[in-house]
């Protein structure tokens, strides 16, 4: 069975014969306020148990810069093709948004100690050991060219069908086999990791890059003008009484008939009791959290849900000679120095002020893990030194940096979930995804397509709503 998310967030749940439930939402990040809201206004009792002292979980908008200018720690870009976040954003909330493009070629690539502009990059202007058919192609061809099968599938098929077959036949690669096994050199594999951010994703699984690759996620992104914690804040008007911040959920107790949800807040204990719960937080948050009733297959998914490491780190400047200097409004510059990725945000910025705010270190997986043992002081101070020798211009205007891991972040457990081989075709999977009794389950990790992202969060908030809101225990609308 399959449900129209995109018509359920818009109109809501159907009238059902199934009777009205009280349900508690553990977590207010985008899927437990989605859930939680759709559950709401088609009659049910609904309490959300959020442990911090905000919404909006990997949603985190920093505004400890000068004057009206922030940073984004979490979701900073929402993508076009994205209908449920997009619904969200321009419809129902009608938050104004403004275009973030990714690609701009006044930035840098910083390789071996040599800088160059994107445009007048060329692989010789490097000493990359490359085979004689690899030089002979740009970057871009020579990935696209070793994609290629994948490519074919989904251009000549259609698309439920290609997509499955892409599962059935490539779920067993991670990035680094299929792209070593179809014969690309060392030198090449140490070319495109940098410039094409791989190197953090090389031992993940080959098909959730290729999804990301192929429908070019990043090539038509918009940002919230106001800050993207300006969505999960509009929730706040319908659901706020319905919330209990600082509530910090520790054991989830089945029976028969209800489901005992066991929080802490402060040194004082509370226990509410409902007939469903819907887990919306981190599973490697749950591997603290004592539930009931679960059987090893679920706990055995919990366990292994892989939760990548990222870090932000951000920069604020006394002028934003970025744009002065070099034309730079938009775009990174990818280097192979322990910063990684320099993103120049359009979003956050105060055109009142020659100062500027942007993000000096952007890395994922093993790119982040040396960072994570310096203290926060320590890490922007090596971090300006990197930035330095791409644009000299940094330390004499360098104001202050501000540092968020997400490795370290209690609620968050990482930047989100990654699949690695046979995890997205395989029943680890289903097990993922399926509810336990009367516990449920929604959050990013909750979807094949959209891992990570905002939509993802959405469509299983969705997805679960409506199969609580029917009284379905079985016959679950979950394949994608």
């Amino acid at each position: 069975m399959t449900v129209e998310v995109l018509d359920l967030l818009r109109e809501g749940l159907p009238e059902s014969s199934a009777p009205k439930r009280r349900i508690v939402v553990v977590g207010a990040g985008m899927a437990g306020l989605t859930a939680g809201l759709l559950l709401r206004d088609a009659g049910h009792e609904v309490t959300i148990l959020e442990g911090q002292n905000r919404l909006g979980g990997r949603i985190l908008t920093h505004r400890g810069f000068a004057g009206d200018m922030y940073g984004e720690f979490g979701a900073m870009r929402f993508p076009e093709q994205h209908p449920l976040v997009q619904h969200l954003i321009k419809e129902r909330f009608k938050l104004a948004t403004a275009p973030f493009p990714m690609y701009d070629e006044d930035t840098f690539v910083y390789l071996q100690g040599k800088g160059v502009r994107r445009r007048d990059f060329s692989a010789d202007q490097f000493n990359f050991d490359l085979l004689s058919d690899e030089a002979r192609k740009t970057p871009h061809e020579l990935l696209r060219h070793t994609v290629q099968p994948l490519v074919d599938i989904m251009e000549h098929e259609e698309p439920d069908k290609a997509w499955h077959r892409i599962l059935n036949d490539y779920d067993r690669y991670t990035l680094l086999g299929y792209l070593k096994e179809r014969g690309l050199s060392d030198g090449a594999l140490a070319m495109l990791g940098p410039l094409f951010n791989l190197e953090g994703r090389y031992h993940f699984s080959l098909v959730e890059w290729f999804s990301h690759y192929y429908e070019d996620v990043f090539g038509d992104l918009v940002y919230i003008v106001d800050g993207a914690d300006s969505l999960p804040r509009a929730f706040e008007v319908e659901l706020m009484d319905h919330i209990r911040l600082g509530a910090q959920v520790h054991a989830v107790d089945q029976g028969e008939r209800d489901v005992q949800v066991h929080y802490r807040t402060g040194r004082q204990t509370h226990v509410i009791t409902a007939d469903e719960c819907i887990v919306t937080v981190p599973f490697a948050g749950l591997r603290h959290m004592e539930i009931g009733g679960l059987d090893p297959d679920k706990w055995y998914a919990i366990r292994n849900t892989y939760y990548g490491r990222a870090h932000k780190l951000f920069m604020q400047f006394s002028e934003r000679w970025w744009e002065s200097g070099y034309g730079i409004t938009h775009g990174l510059t990818v280097t192979d120095l322990a910063i990684r990725n320099v993103v120049y945000p359009p979003a956050g910025q105060d055109t009142r002020f020659r100062k500027g705010v942007m993000i000096a270190s952007y890395c994922w997986e093993q790119d982040s893990m040396p960072y994570t043992p310096l203290a926060g002081d320590e890490c922007v101070a090596q971090a300006l030194e990197d930035l330095a020798k791409i644009h000299p211009e940094a330390k004499d205007t360098f104001e202050f940096g501000v540092y968020k891991d997400w490795a370290l972040d209690w609620f968050a457990c990482g930047i989100g979930p990654l699949f690695r081989a046979f995890e997205m075709s395989e029943n680890f999977y289903e097990d993922v995804i399926r509810p336990v009794n009367r516990v449920w389950f929604a959050n990013d990790a909750c979807d094949r397509r959209h891992r990570r992202w905002v939509e993802g969060a959405l469509k299983a908030a969705v997805k679960n709503a409506y199969a609580v809101n029917e009284g379905m225990r079985d016959e679950m609308p979950w394949k994608d």
